[in-house]
């Protein structure tokens, strides 16, 4: 039957997190002893304020279609919240309400690109960034970052890389997934200015907008820069900041035309978000800042914690997590000793001998590289931690 299927969909490969994960459920649920650290999402329970306003909304009816762009309410509310917190306007009309930001990501996507069109990617990049961009027919270009400039991406070497190609669409992340990396207010406005300058189409990943640390702090582009709104769709969701991952609701905000071309396609593709997690989210949105900043009050203790271990483990190096809940670990000087070729290798080595099961870089763009996630209990990430230095200390 294989004959059947097109050429397009056999170059797209499954999300390697979502895998990982499943295999780590699986392996627990048969009695296994291993610790995950796969899981891209918060290990807390959606605060009881939301759960009891999707309860309150099941009960009232609230289960029909809604509109394809979503609830007016919760538009309004977005439209209204992210107004006053980026510090340019945004109407309801320009607000499309999807299922999660994976999905705004790819609507965006589909209604900035034409088969062929070139999307920038800064790697390490999120796993899903290059399948959702052949997705939709057009060409990922890929920008490896390195320790040297602390994987960041900078003015110079933006407009190096832009003289190279013809990009149509620069895909952005900060916080980022899946090092944790957050640009400051300086570094963000130099590229945001060279980015307006050069007209390309900008989507702004702002998922972990509410996850940073240490003095950190998450900039919109929009924010550095007001005039780059008319090139820029800025997702973001509910998902990680409100321990809300599988209610799958996520927001774009974007101009008119790019705003109204996204839920046209939505209508057809999906329809409309799912009605009751429509309400728990505004719920989210309009009275969940509290619980919103205990979670991530408790994020960044895991975070310092984590990190002291880590800086202590030999032969290791990684950037330092201003956001999201992920460090991203350069072990590659371990795969001699572990007579390993790369990520992959390594995290199943890992998992057979210590039972400790990690992300592999190269699904990220940087085979060198693992990514450990600290949304997990503390008690879980200290055996995680334990596994670890004794599977380093086998072979250094």
């Amino acid at each position: 039957m294989s004959g059947i299927v097109s050429n397009r969909a056999r170059g797209i490969e499954p999300s390697v997190t979502l895998a990982l994960n499943t295999k780590a459920n699986m392996l627990k649920e048969k009695g296994e002893d291993v610790i995950g650290l796969a899981a891209g999402e918060p290990d807390f329970d959606t605060p009881e304020v939301i759960r009891k306003a999707a309860i309150r909304a099941i009960e009232s009816g609230k289960t029909k279609y809604t509109a394809a762009a979503g609830i007016m309410p919760l538009r309004k509310a977005v439209a209204q919240s992210y107004s006053e917190r980026l510090g340019v306007r945004y109407l309801p009309e320009e607000v499309v309400i999807s299922h999660g930001a994976k999905h705004s990501i790819f609507n965006a996507l589909y209604v900035l690109t034409d088969p062929g069109d070139e999307v920038m990617l800064l790697a390490p990049y999120w796993t899903s960034y290059p399948e959702m961009v052949k997705l939709v027919g057009a060409v990922p270009r890929i920008v490896y970052l390195d320790g040297s400039t602390g994987y960041k991406l900078t003015p110079e070497r933006l407009e190096e890389e832009l003289a190279k190609g013809k990009t149509k669409v620069l895909l952005f992340n900060s916080p980022g997934n899946p090092a944790g990396i957050v640009y400051s207010k300086d570094e963000l406005t130099s590229l945001c200015n060279l980015v307006r300058k050069e007209g390309i189409a900008l989507i702004s990943d702002e998922i972990y907008e509410f996850l940073t640390f240490s003095g950190w702090r998450h900039y919109s582009p929009v924010t550095v820069v007001p005039g780059l709104r008319e090139q820029t769709v800025v997702v973001t969701g509910v998902s990680k900041g409100y321990a809300m991952t599988g209610w799958r609701v996520g927001f774009a905000m974007a101009e008119k035309e790019a705003a109204y071309r996204m839920a046209a396609y939505q209508a057809h593709a999906t329809g409309c978000p799912n009605s009751i997690s429509q309400w728990a989210a505004l719920e989210a949105v309009t009275k969940g800042e509290r619980d919103r900043e205990k979670m991530r009050d408790e994020f960044e203790k895991r975070k310092n914690m984590f990190g002291e271990r880590l800086s202590k483990i030999q032969s290791i190096s990684y950037p330092e997590p201003g956001g999201a809940f992920y460090f991203l670990a350069d072990v590659s000087e371990l795969y001699g000793p572990c007579r390993v070729s790369g990520s992959a290798e390594f995290c199943e080595k890992l998992l057979r001998e210590n039972g400790l099961l990690l992300i592999p870089g190269g699904a990220f763009g940087c085979d060198g590289m693992v990514r450990f996630s600290f949304a997990a209990a503390e008690k879980d990430l200290v055996e995680a931690l334990d596994r670890f230095e004794s599977f380093v200390k086998r072979y250094v």
